[in-house]
């Protein structure tokens, strides 16, 4: 085989892997997120890019010098900022327009110094580390943006973090070894640059993926947890996690104390108004009573217009403040409809877990609590009995 067969061939690999990878990224789920949606698009034109660099450096080989060199480190730096766009949107960032402009000039800098090196002062050592030195850039900036988002999703931003921490590091200490053993006159071999841009699209390729799925993933593991009307948490999570919760109060020495609340001839509402209305004064009621929450309590919404809210760290008496407060709050707040305005009462039971009772025990005697409340004449609280 040729040389000019065997580049040929090493582009044809190249090309077959760039297209494999380009057509997964359509079948890849597209987030809802407006800037999320766009980071399968990067990853193709970074696939694409990378693909175009790898072609540049064939042209010389080819007979094509001057194309090689107007175009190649145009096509790498290029593709950097593509994998420093699909970093971005992968974690929903915009791209402002002062950073657009200057990715622009960027560009433009580094072709600038590569041309004048190449007809001016022939100097390939400078050119490729200046050019270097430009492509850190992009590669920094992606390496910080995934460092940080790391200890929230792991295992796809993890392989995209070593994409490019490999990526950085053959750039600071490959390319100025690899340029300095180069002979005057010699160009830089197809074989090593297609090595390191196969190995680069392959890692990519595995990590850029796993990351999508790995944030979609946890999106529906999040959703089966949050009940669908109101965005508060479902019984599915009392089932799973209220459990934990327990056991992590009690491991600190912490009280857990239950709030069971009931909206006032709720069905009286629906009735007059219909459901769609009913929905609209369900949403609002959590509205209010999550503004009065802590960030560690969890509202969970049991089932129509009842509601359980567990409170970590707090005693029966300061849940029952809390609850006294609740009451008012929704006594005093004019819920709007579409063509009426309302008001809403609720009564509200409250229990504090002993030490050798469930959580089920525990929503048990705050229900009794509710009960006495609502045969009381509603709109009030209740303690559970000791």
């Amino acid at each position: 085989m040729s040389n000019t067969e065997h580049i040929y061939f090493l582009i044809g690999i190249l090309s077959l892997l760039v297209t494999v990878g380009v057509v997964f990224t359509f079948a890849l789920p597209v987030p809802n997120h407006r800037y999320k949606a766009q980071s399968p698009v990067f990853g193709r034109l970074f696939l694409i890019s990378v693909w175009f660099a790898f072609l540049a450096i064939c042209l010389e080989p080819l007979g094509y010098p001057l194309a090689s060199a107007a175009t190649l480190n145009l096509c790498i730096l290029l593709a950097m900022y593509m994998l420093l766009m699909v970093v971005m949107r992968r974690y929903g960032l915009p791209l402002r327009p002062l950073e657009a402009a200057g990715i622009v000039c960027h560009l433009v800098l580094c072709e600038a110094v590569s041309l004048y090196f190449y007809l001016v002062n022939d100097q390939v050592l400078i050119r490729e580390l200046i050019v270097s030195a430009c492509v850190l850039v992009p590669l920094g900036m992606a390496l910080k943006l995934i460092y940080r988002h790391i200890p929230q999703n792991k295992g796809g931003d993890e392989m995209i973090f070593v994409v490019v921490a490999i990526t950085t590091v053959g750039v600071v200490f490959g390319v100025p070894v690899y340029l300095s053993m180069l002979e005057e006159g010699e160009s830089v071999s197809t074989n090593v640059a297609f090595v390191a841009i196969f190995f680069l699209t392959i890692l990519f390729m595995l990590g850029f993926p796993t990351s999508l799925m790995q944030s979609l993933f946890q999106r529906l593991s999040t959703q089966v947890y949050i009940d669908a009307l109101t965005g508060t948490k479902n019984r599915h999570f009392l089932y799973k996690e209220a459990p934990k919760m327990l056991s992590h109060t009690r491991r600190h020495n912490q009280p857990l104390s239950l709030v069971a609340c009931d909206i006032d001839y709720f069905k009286a509402v629906n009735d007059k108004f219909g459901h769609p209305m009913g929905d609209i004064a369900l949403r609002r009621f959590t509205e209010i009573v999550e503004t009065s929450l802590r960030d560690g309590d969890t509202m969970i919404r049991m089932g129509g217009e009842e509601f359980l809210i567990l409170l970590p760290n707090s005693k029966l008496m300061e849940a029952s403040t809390l609850a006294e407060r609740l009451c008012e709050q929704v006594r005093s707040s004019e819920i709007q409809l579409e063509k009426a305005s309302i008001n809403l009462t609720a009564s509200f039971g409250v229990a504090e877990i002993g030490k050798d009772e469930t959580i089920f025990e525990g929503i048990r005697y705050a229900d009794e609590a509710l009960y006495r409340a609502k045969a009381s004449g509603r709109d009030q609280v209740k303690r559970a009995q000791s």
